[in-house]
């Protein structure tokens, strides 16, 4: 099953900034949440409850968690990365990034 993902991002290069990483925390949430099996797990594993996510879902600390949990799986990270025409070390930048750590040293 292919996830059309309506929210298509530039492919961002290194030395991604605040807003870059914003923006891949966005595609990766969008991702996770246009396939009920993806978004159910999340929600499983992070134990963010569903009535909280409006809330909360444009936070730093959130879209941190969200890139955090695409690092935890390989293969969803692999399909998030193909689906959106990224390298999966943009979402390791963007993870380090929004968590406040200087990428590159």
């Amino acid at each position: 099953m292919k996830v059309v993902n309506r929210l298509k991002t530039k492919p961002v290069k290194p030395g991604v900034d605040i807003d870059q990483s914003e923006g891949v925390a966005i595609a990766a949430f969008t991702f996770l949440a246009g396939e009920p099996e993806y978004f159910s797990r999340f929600a499983g594993v992070t134990g963010i409850d569903l009535s909280d996510i409006a809330e909360i879902a444009g936070s730093r600390e959130f879209l941190t968690a969200v890139l955090e949990y695409m690092l935890s799986d390989e293969s969803l990270l692999l399909a998030f990365c193909e689906n959106n025409n990224q390298q999966p070390e943009i979402v390791n930048t963007a993870h380090m990034v929004l968590g406040g750590h200087d990428a590159f040293n």
